[in-house]
């Protein structure tokens, strides 16, 4: 089968893949299976191939597999940011940022031309940062087997969160590890059930990277 058309493949799948999992129904281990699969396949291609494929970078005329790595990350990226409760983002971002940092000195170690082009390397670093971003985030929670600790709050307001992402969202009065009233993400049914001044249960967990991660439900 011609490159051309295996990239096409690839890049409709990705973005049908990327397109499902924005739904909520979209179950979240699958998520991490083939989404985060997605960028490392193409990779493995390219490593497998490099006169066939390539990954939007650089010069050269294989087939670009650039567009399903760029929609799998962003995906990944939105899905963490809708999905997780961080106690704190700054590990996470710290994180991402230095991956990014190394994903630049490499690719302008390596692909000279891009010295040229750089708009086009930081772009891809900016993918490189998300794509690292919600693996670690996703894999944080799904990986993570501590013993959750068992806390109380009370609803405060909800409210539906600022982006294109169907994000619903419950104010919480101070509780454990904040000090004051926090945001937090909740499932869409939970969130039609809450009102301000409800009691509600939070699951906080270390994480499987020490990244500590709440769940809000609903008190029994």
């Amino acid at each position: 089968m011609p490159a051309q058309r295996i990239a096409l493949g690839f890049t409709i799948a990705a973005i049908g893949l990327a397109g499902w999992s924005l739904f909520p129904s979209f179950p979240a281990g699958q998520l991490i299976a083939v989404i985060t699969v997605i960028p490392l396949l193409a990779l493995g291609l390219t490593l497998r191939f490099p006169g066939r494929f390539r990954i939007g970078l650089g010069s050269g005329y294989g087939a670009n597999l650039g567009t399903g790595c760029i929609v799998a990350a962003g995906t990944l990226a939105a899905r963490t940011l809708s999905d997780i409760n961080l106690v704190s983002w700054l590990p996470i971002t710290a994180f991402a940022i230095a991956v990014a940092v190394v994903f630049l000195i490499v690719a302008a170690r390596f692909e000279t031309q891009l010295r040229r082009r750089g708009w086009r390397l930081l772009l891809a670093a900016v993918f490189v940062a998300a794509y690292a971003f919600g693996t670690l985030g996703q894999f944080n929670a799904a990986l993570d087997r501590s013993a959750p600790a068992l806390l109380r709050s009370r609803v405060l307001a909800k409210h539906l969160g600022h982006s294109r992402l169907a994000m619903h969202q419950v104010t919480l009065d101070a509780w454990g590890p904040f000090a004051a009233a926090t945001d937090a993400h909740v499932p869409q049914a939970l969130y039609e059930r809450l009102q301000p001044g409800d009691t509600v249960c939070l699951r906080l967990g270390d994480g499987a990277f020490r990244m500590a991660w709440f769940t809000v439900t609903a008190c029994r």
